[in-house]
């Protein structure tokens, strides 16, 4: 029972190890690609984008109405109830002139 020690045998041994240079050949090529494409894609356009205004803190807000209808027909206005449908309708006129009211007085339609 012999053992050889390197050498003298018939076939070489196969190499195992990756061989890197065509790996650093590919990554140094695309670093140059990378550095001649980063200042053409730092050239800015200029626009001119709309400013944005803030709202008008003076604004009124309106609070929403909380109208519920009971099975029976009978109507409750802000969590009161609304004994006939003339007061019901007086509600609904009187809400519907301030909001005309405010939004007439908020915007500013053209006259021709």
């Amino acid at each position: 029972m012999a053992m050889t020690l390197g050498g003298g045998g018939s076939e070489p041994e196969v190499m195992v190890d990756i061989n890197t240079t065509p790996l650093i050949d590919v990554l140094l090529v695309l670093l140059i690609m990378l550095i001649i494409t980063i200042p053409v894609q730092m050239h800015a356009v200029k626009l001119d984008m709309p400013v944005n205004t803030p709202a008008d803190p003076t604004a009124v807000v309106l609070k929403p109405i909380d109208l519920f209808i009971d099975f029976d027909g009978t109507v409750y206005w802000d969590g009161g109830k609304i004994d006939s449908r003339d007061s019901f309708e007086q509600l609904l006129q009187s809400k519907a002139a301030r909001a005309w009211k405010i939004s007439a007085s908020s915007t500013s339609v053209p006259t021709s």
